[in-house]
């Protein structure tokens, strides 16, 4: 089922329309949401995956929540988190505009991280559910798109929590991934998690190797049996710095048995489609990537950063820090923001391929022909669809499409020109005016 909307903002002249797409899977179930009405706000759940939207004469906000953790809390939290985030970062629209307009960003970024913070600690003290979890959490990403009234300036933010991705993908087909990997795959990410740690004083977890060797998951007895270390650990001028365990991920493959060799470790990683040709591409240069096999903070979450998950919080002082991108809007574009599940299933490749069609499809058709592509790369890349029902069954799944298209109105042509001819007719006066003085001095001389 396509989600869809219309929406315009438009001042001084300035016009920007939004055609708007959503779909996604509880998996193995449905790929009807379930709605949830919290006018103004809406949202769409497809089991732990969920979607929000609100909108407003100068604000669209839409929000991409995909829990985790025990099936009721990771769904509860991933639900609530819209309400609290679309309603809090929506009443700060105006601190954060006058930030970037005095060219202050990172007064905007702190305003920004502050409230997310500020949520988390709802969710994780004061919801009269959510508070009650000791298990669960979501990450979040969410596209704010708001005008200046002033000018009619249009700016589009995004901020995310965990590894759900957020795309821009420009007309003439360049495609910018504005979000952050904040889980342990990401050796930057891990790094600001360590070094959070250290501000706190409090010792961070280590990294473990997907779940390989820990407790009753899968064992490599070939590298012995405690859990995997991905990454060597030091600390530089009072910091931490994380460098690639190569030792370690060498025995990993190179002395994997023979079975697991093609179907798990030299074909790219298990985790998902996405990440396979840059892992294949590094084994081709003698490296042995540690990526795409789902590595976790201490066997526990693959994300360093999260809203809630309250035992994490406890035991591995788990983060909740947006990542941040500002941009003026300039020009025509897509946005396409996502849960792993999807995302998982496509290469850039395949974003761009696809964008590529949009020109052809009204946004209802589009959103139908993303969650297609999604589905055959997932079949053709080994992931299930239910036998019967073709509904995925390796993850929940949800995404948002956006084609933002700018106009001038004809006020705004109608303003332009009364102002060029206010010009003209000031321009008249002066060149009158010097006539005349010209004319009186040449009278005097005669």
């Amino acid at each position: 089922m396509s989600i869809t909307f219309e929406h315009t903002l438009k001042a001084a002249g300035k016009k920007y329309t939004f055609s708007i797409g959503g779909a996604g899977c509880e998996k193995r179930i449905t790929r009807l949401p379930h709605i949830i009405n919290k006018d103004p706000i809406l949202i769409y759940g497809f089991g732990q995956d969920s979607l929000g939207i609100f909108k407003t004469d100068t604000q669209l906000l839409l929000s991409l929540a995909d829990g985790h953790g025990p099936k009721m809390e990771g769904k509860t939290i991933s639900y609530k988190i819209h309400e609290y985030m679309l309603t809090y970062i929506a009443d700060i629209k105006d601190y954060i505009l006058t930030s970037i307009k005095e060219n202050k960003i990172d007064k905007a970024k702190q305003i920004i991280t502050e409230m997310f913070e500020y949520v988390n600690q709802i969710i994780l003290k004061e919801d009269e559910v959510t508070s009650g979890f000791l298990k669960g959490g979501t990450t979040f990403t969410m596209l704010h798109k708001f005008i200046d009234i002033e000018n009619g300036d249009l700016y589009s933010l995004s901020y995310n929590v965990g590894d759900s991705p957020y795309f821009k993908i420009s007309i003439n087909g360049v495609l910018e991934e504005l979000s952050e990997n904040q889980n342990c795959d990401n050796m930057q990410s891990v790094e600001n998690y360590y070094n959070h740690c250290l501000v706190k004083g409090i010792e961070p977890s280590p990294i473990y190797f997907g779940r390989f060797n820990y407790r009753y998951n899968f064992k490599m007895p070939w590298v012995g049996s405690e859990p995997i270390i991905p990454y060597n650990v030091e600390i530089v001028d009072g910091t931490y710095k994380l460098s690639p365990n190569i030792e370690i991920m060498r025995r990993v493959y190179e002395e994997s048995p023979i079975e697991y060799k093609s179907n798990t470790f030299y074909n790219g990683g298990p985790q998902s489609i996405r990440a396979r040709e840059a892992n294949i591409k590094a084994l081709s240069e003698g490296k042995f990537p540690m990526e795409n096999f789902g590595s976790t903070v201490k066997g526990v979450l693959q994300n360093t950063h999260s809203f809630g998950d309250k035992l994490s919080v406890i035991e591995q002082n788990i983060v909740c820090k947006p990542h941040i991108s500002i941009n003026k809007i300039t020009e025509p574009h897509y946005d396409f923001l996502g849960s792993d599940g999807p995302i998982d299933c496509l290469t850039n490749r395949d974003i761009l391929t696809m964008f590529k069609e949009k020109t052809l499809m009204d946004i209802k058709e589009f959103t139908m022909f993303v969650e297609n592509t999604v589905d055959s790369n997932a079949v053709e890349g080994g992931f299930k669809l239910s036998e019967f029902t073709n509904i995925p069954v390796w993850d929940d799944t949800s995404f948002w499409v956006v084609e933002t298209i700018l106009e001038d109105e004809i006020e705004s042509k109608i303003i332009e020109l009364e102002k060029q001819n206010a010009e003209m007719l000031e321009l008249a006066k002066y060149i009158q005016t010097e006539i005349i003085r010209v004319n009186e001095t040449c009278n005097k001389l005669v």
